[in-house]
């Protein structure tokens, strides 16, 4: 379909590395450690000290993947923008196991760049 796939993620450039090195990706892969894009989305969730131990605790530690102490962590969200610049389509889902699937992403990727 001609469609460029671009991730952003909360985690410093070296982790990004690491998951480059890791796994074949297909995609571009970025990082907003600092969330300031993802403030600027308003898609930026603060999580409080309870739940950034309990992440701690399974061996998720959003300071260390991000070199931040700011708590932010980024709701799912997907964009879909035509060349022009233009969003066709936009999702997000404040429920970070709830993710909408890549199937559903094509589907609405042949309707609205059609």
């Amino acid at each position: 379909m001609g469609v460029k796939i671009v991730a952003v993620s909360p985690d410093r450039p070296a982790k990004l590395i690491e998951t480059i090195d890791t796994h074949d990706l297909n995609y571009t892969l970025l990082s907003d450690s600092s969330m300031i894009g993802a403030q600027k989305l308003g898609i930026a969730k603060r999580f409080g000290a309870i739940k950034v131990a309990a992440y701690k605790l399974n061996n998720q530690n959003i300071e260390a993947y991000s070199g931040q102490d700011h708590h932010l962590i980024p709701v799912p969200s997907v964009y879909i923008i035509d060349q022009g610049g233009i969003i066709r389509f936009a999702q997000t889902d404040n429920n970070h196991r709830k993710r909408i699937s890549v199937e559903e992403i094509l589907r609405i990727s042949k309707e609205v760049l059609n």
